[in-house]
């Protein structure tokens, strides 16, 4: 499947494609952290301290409040995970989700040490 297609349907109601949405680590330093979101790119600078996603600058690391892992179940369909920085004004930015859990904890557990911010699990059931 195109990655534009997979991008367009992984919005629509129901979250199709919420079983196919991955993150994973794609490269790790001492400068950078970079995630594969679904093929968008999110970099954690860590001498700038900024995060970037897809090349537009999304977020500085003193703006971040905590990284969220939200666990969404309900009941009809399989459960999933989804990772998001929570900034101050109580915005949030979306980095992604998956159906692995293992697979958000550890991107979670990488941002957190990256920015030196907590992670915050979310329960979300029943929507």
């Amino acid at each position: 499947m195109t990655f534009l297609l997979k991008r367009i349907l992984a919005f629509l109601p129901g979250g199709i494609l919420v079983a196919l949405s991955t993150i994973a680590i794609e490269y790790e330093d001492k400068e950078r952290l970079v995630l594969d979101s679904d093929g968008w790119l999110i970099e954690f600078n860590k001498a700038s301290k900024l995060v970037s996603r897809s090349g537009t600058l999304a977020a500085s690391f003193g703006s971040i409040l905590s990284v969220d892992v939200e666990h969404s179940v309900n009941g009809k369909r399989f459960e999933w995970w989804v990772l998001n920085l929570t900034l101050q004004g109580g915005k949030k930015i979306f980095v992604g989700r998956s159906t692995d859990s293992a697979e958000v904890s550890i991107a979670a557990a990488h941002i957190a040490n990256a920015v030196s911010k907590r992670v915050r699990a979310i329960e979300k059931i029943g929507f």
